[in-house]
């Protein structure tokens, strides 16, 4: 018995002194020494700085660093806290900001917890912007980040240079101080990630951060441009999920409030200690903003997902990236795959969604040679990271062949690659010539585009030919580099409508909402002078509009209230002739096409209304035909396009046909 008490006791014992030893300086006290209050207290630690300086006793204070290198500038033993980033960057690439990238190591770690473009991390990855913020900056030429990075075993922080030249100069400062005791088991490890998307083209939120462990979020960074050029799209509300929780604990009301600014965000650059605006461009539509949760982080136990609207209700099209700066427990969840730096550089040219890649299109060489090339390291632009090579040679010629076609006229851009070795051609259609391509450029482009207007489809085809005019003094060769085309129709919509709502759209199940199948009385039978009960129980009568130019048939301001919503529109078609034609229909969100009292067409689900979403075919009968749609909303915007294929001059087409003369 006391031989055990005796065990039991020393225990106890080194226990206590273990526990004293916590209490006497032997665990670090960060807070004691990063507290603006604890300044007065002595600290248990020593500042060392890791530095550029010239170690010959000279002043060539840099690096350099070869290009497809990296360069471990930093690698100390802890336990310590980085405190102070100090960068110079001296880089000939237009694009160093997303070429050359940092990545950080905490404890010996296989995969970075720091991995990000260097602009990007702190603060703008467009183009280098002075600002300075309480914890990152971008100072007359420098870069600094004053986020505590504290590490038990070791730090290594490695600077990536993927811009293709010689980093010529690379100058760094790191300060960090060296504990003298461990660090406590509650002190996490500061993580930073980017993440982008090229073109937010889907109804989901943007995920700027999705991350597991135990932590605390403290900032991010976001950069957007625009696909229209117009900075329009800061509607969008960030939602943040935590623990796995269904809905956001954190949910905003725009992207310009979680930036803590307002309406006139867009209008004027401000930075701040927490929050601020880096940088607009209103011609690309490029804006930059960040947002450190410092007075209010956010804790997560398990997980925590960030995400933000891009546009009210996922709406707007435009290119996304961010970096998410955090604190958490390692191990962490490994980073997605960080993309090569061709796939980080900023937009040069936006090109359309719906590109008629080149190398799936059908070319008549006539003896030239051809080959795709892979082009994902030179940008984004290219669509599918793919272009066709053609080794033209002065005079020489070939053709491009675009066959079964519906339309009447197109207007079409033709989008190729300017570069060292490429030349000048001059561009015929149908045998005439209407524009040319002009393809040197020392450095190697994705922006050259030839836009050819009222293209007349002769016999369901359009003959292009490329005839080589020769090249400039400078370039080396005369190949042409051809990414896609686009091929807009000559859209005539149809011109005017009678509307009606709006009519209740109740919810089923989650999205899911009752009011697209719903057969409300219009389904039933069409009285313009009739008044009918809608979703607010006041009557609704029938309206006569017209419309715009652009198709865009907006009910936003033509139905209250406008969202959870369902509104019919009404127009008439006269045929001369029984025939077939074809309906192109856009909606936002869901739609049904009725013709002549019977169900054609539905689409049930949210979107973004675009035109051409949909082909109708429609049975015309010779005389009268009465074209109905009923248009569904759920949250946000809320229109519609609608044309008919060829209508020519042969189909009336009217919402008021009794003030139209037609030969019977």
């Amino acid at each position: 018995m006391n031989k055990l008490f005796s065990r039991a006791g020393l225990v106890c014992i080194i226990a206590l002194l273990g526990l004293s030893s916590c209490n006497t300086g032997y665990r670090t006290d960060i807070q004691q020494l990063i507290s603006p209050s604890a300044l007065p207290y002595l600290k248990n630690s020593k500042l060392i700085q890791v530095s550029s300086y010239d170690t010959s006793g000279g002043n060539n204070d840099r690096i350099s660093i070869a290009p497809g290198k990296t360069a471990t500038i930093f690698n100390a033993e802890g336990p310590g806290m980085i405190v102070r980033m100090w960068f110079a960057i001296d880089s000939q690439d237009p694009y160093f900001l997303r070429r050359i990238a940092i990545r950080i190591y905490w404890d010996d770690e296989s995969k970075p917890s720091v991995e990000a473009p260097i602009g990007d991390f702190f603060g703008c990855g467009f183009k280098y912007k002075q600002y300075m913020s309480q914890y990152l900056g971008m100072t007359s030429g420098g870069y600094i980040c004053y986020f505590p990075m504290p590490f038990e075993r070791s730090a290594r922080i490695e600077i990536v240079n993927e811009t293709r030249q010689e980093l010529f100069g690379f100058l760094y400062q790191v300060d960090y101080q060296k504990f003298e005791g461990a660090l406590t088991s509650d002190v996490a490890y500061f993580h930073a990630q980017w993440n982008r998307n090229i073109r937010t083209n889907y109804d989901s939120n943007y995920v700027i951060l999705n991350a597991e462990g135990k932590g605390h979020l403290v900032g991010v960074n976001l950069n957007i441009q625009s696909y229209n050029g117009k900075l329009g799209f800061l509607e969008g509300d960030e939602m943040i999920n935590v623990d796995g929780e269904k809905r956001p604990s954190v949910h905003g009301t725009g992207t310009e409030d979680m930036f803590s600014a307002g309406w006139y965000f867009n209008q004027g650059e401000f930075a701040g200690p927490y929050n601020g605006l880096i940088y607009k461009n209103d011609s690309l539509g490029q804006i930059a903003a960040y947002r450190f949760y410092i007075m209010d982080p956010i804790p997560f136990k398990k997980n925590i997902k960030v995400t933000i609207e891009h546009g009210h209700g996922n709406q707007d099209i435009a290119d996304y990236s961010s970096m998410a700066y955090w604190y958490q427990m390692d191990p962490h969840k490994p980073f997605q795959h960080f993309p090569i730096a061709g796939q980080r550089i900023p937009l040069r040219i936006v090109k359309p969604a719906r590109l008629l890649e080149a190398e799936k299109l059908k070319f008549q060489l006539e003896g030239l040679k051809s080959r795709v090339v892979d082009m994902s390291d030179e940008g984004p632009e290219w669509g599918e990271n793919k272009q066709i090579y053609i080794e033209a040679h002065d005079k020489s010629s070939f053709g491009l062949d675009l066959n079964g076609l519906k339309e009447s006229l197109y207007d079409m851009n033709i989008y190729y690659s300017k570069g060292p070795s490429y030349g000048n051609a001059d561009i015929f259609v149908n045998s005439v010539k209407a524009g040319s391509i002009r393809g040197y450029s020392p450095h190697l482009l994705p922006n050259g585009i030839v836009t050819l207007k009222n293209l007349k489809n002769e016999g369901q085809s359009i003959d292009i030919r490329f005839v080589i005019t020769g090249k400039d003094n400078l370039a080396k060769g005369y190949a042409i580099g051809l990414d896609g085309i686009s091929m807009e129709p000559k859209r005539n919509y149809i011109p005017d409508w009678y509307i009606l709502g709006p009519f209740p759209n109740p919810r089923k199940i989650g999205f899911n909402r009752r009011g697209i199948d719903s057969a409300y009385l219009p389904e039933k039978y069409i009285d313009l002078q009739k008044s009918y009960q809608g979703a607010t129980k006041a009557p609704i009568r029938w309206t006569y509009i017209q419309t715009p130019e652009n198709g865009c048939t907006s009910l936003v301001e033509r139905v209250n209230p406008r969202e959870l919503v369902v509104t019919y529109a009404v127009t008439y078609i006269y045929s001369p002739d029984n025939r077939k034609t074809t309906l192109f229909l856009g909606s936002d969100d869901g739609s049904k096409v009725f013709f002549n009292g019977k169900e054609v067409y539905r689409y049930l689900g949210e979107r973004i209304a675009e035109p051409d979403q949909a082909e109708v075919e429609l049975q015309m009968k010779a005389g009268w035909n009465t074209l109905l749609l009923k248009i569904e909303n759920n949250l946000g915007a809320y229109c519609f396009y609608a044309r008919l294929l060829n209508s020519g001059n042969q189909l009336v087409i009217s919402a008021d046909k009794k003030n139209i003369p037609v030969t019977e």
